[in-house]
Parts: C-alpha cells; sequence; structure tokens
C-alpha cells in the first residue's frame, strides 16, 4: 500500500514530499503492522459448526474497530515519512517506540473493543443476561475501570509519539528546508495529535476516578469518551482549515 500510495503521489501538492524513496525503516514499520493483524487473524479460528460461525459474525465489528484504528495509526505513520523523508536516530529511536507500543496494545485494543461492543449491545437491546454474563465472566465490573485505563495510556502514549516525530521534523525546518505553510501544517499535525492523545487520557481519568458512580457506570462514561473524536477533530479541522486559508490561500 505504500509503495502504491508513492508512486501515485501528486507531483505537485502544497507540501513538497521528500520521503518518496522507500527505507529500511518504512519497511521494517510495515512487517510490524502486518504482523499486528496477522496476530488477530490467528487468534480467530476457523469456525467448522454455524454456532462457531456465528460467533466469528459476533467478533467482526470488534475486529473491524480494531483494524480501523491500526490503519489510522498506520496511514499518520506513511504521512510523515513521505513528507519529511527523515531517518536519523532520533525518528528511529521514536519509530521504535511506536513500533513496540503497536505490539504491546493489539491485543487489549481488540479485547477492548469487544467488551464495548458486547457493552453497548446489551444496553440497546435490553439484554441483561448479556450484560451480567459481560460484567460476571468476562470482565468483573470492580475491574472494568482498569481495562480503559490500559487502554487510555497505551493510546495516549502512541499519539504523543507521533507528536514528538513531527516535533523533530519541525526543530528540522531549516534543514528540510520547510516552507511556511509546511511550517504550519507541521504545527497542525503536532496539534492535531495532542488532541488525538487527550481523549484517551480523559477517558482514562474518568475510569481511574471512578466519575459517574460506581465501576461500571464509569466504564461506560469512559468508553463513550471515544465518540468525542467525531465532534472535536472535525471542528479541529475546520477551524485549522479555515485558518491556513487566510494566511495562504487553498493551495
Amino acid at each position: 500500500m505504500r509503495n502504491h500510495l508513492k508512486k501515485n503521489a501528486p507531483s505537485k501538492t502544497s507540501f513538497q514530499l521528500r520521503g518518496l524513496d522507500n527505507t529500511r525503516i518504512e519497511a521494517l514499520s510495515d512487517g510490524v503492522f502486518a504482523l499486528s493483524i496477522a496476530l488477530l487473524l490467528i487468534t480467530s479460528d476457523v469456525p467448522e459448526t454455524f454456532s462457531e460461525l456465528k460467533l466469528f459474525l459476533h467478533n467482526f465489528f470488534p475486529f473491524a474497530g480494531t483494524i480501523s484504528i491500526l490503519m489510522i495509526v498506520w496511514y499518520q505513520h506513511y504521512i510523515f515519512f513521505v513528507r519529511y523523508g527523515l531517518k536519523d536516530a532520533a525518528i528511529v529511536g521514536l519509530n521504535t517506540v511506536l513500533l513496540f507500543l503497536i505490539l504491546f496494545f493489539v491485543y487489549p485494543l481488540k479485547f477492548l473493543f469487544q467488551v464495548l461492543y458486547d457493552l453497548f449491545t446489551g444496553i440497546i437491546t435490553g439484554n441483561n443476561e448479556a450484560l451480567n454474563n459481560l460484567f460476571t465472566n468476562v470482565i468483573p465490573a470492580e475491574e472494568s475501570p482498569n481495562l480503559m485505563i490500559i487502554y487510555g495510556i497505551g493510546l495516549m502514549l502512541v499519539f504523543l509519539t507521533m507528536t514528538v516525530m513531527y516535533f523533530v521534523a519541525l526543530r528540522k525546518k531549516k534543514t528540510l528546508t520547510l516552507t511556511d505553510s509546511e511550517i504550519f501544517d507541521t504545527k497542525s499535525n503536532i496539534y492535531s495529535n495532542l488532541l488525538m492523545a487527550a481523549l484517551p487520557l480523559l477517558s482514562a481519568g474518568i475510569s481511574f476516578f471512578k466519575i459517574g458512580g460506581g465501576s461500571a457506570v464509569s466504564f461506560q462514561i469512559s468508553g463513550m469518551t471515544y465518540m468525542l473524536y467525531s465532534i472535536v477533530m472535525p471542528v479541529y479541522g475546520t477551524l485549522r482549515g479555515k485558518s491556513r486559508i487566510k494566511k495562504f490561500g487553498k493551495v
């Protein structure tokens, strides 16, 4: 995918593409992302009965959610390297941290999506038996906030790592000969990743302090916190886009 995107990258954009050559850093990173997806697939056995097929389909949406998060991070990774083409020691170190976080949190990520899917499905359908089973056999109610804390810290660290990578690129603006608009876009990515990191931190804080009452309630509130992405990020993108047009025009 990365090779295809680079081959079809536009020759004239508002951001000069300095990393069109494939690097060993990107090759290793793509291998780790592929391995993460493979690990998710390995945990799902091939269904041999209709009951197992229904269970497999039940796991479809959590699996799709996990893959979506991985692809969002992968695309950010692609954009960073195709724009800046950096491969110094600092970027190698930060990239290693990012890959470690992805591999370490891929299983908790899928587990969380599975729990949240079962939780909100049970609430919407009014299936109290399923909810009781969820908070008894799958995860004890008193432990559910800890799941959100683990996930929140992990996702926050992923986006903070991306933030630092963009900050390194910004500090090398003279070496990279970044234009004013490119500096603006780099700062936009820094702010965007900080916002992406802030919501997981908020979610983890809600679970840690058990805001809203008991463990199960704070767990639900923590999960719904991530819905704020659908509001916060479009609003930020719109405001930042208007500011860019005002300064540099539409190009």
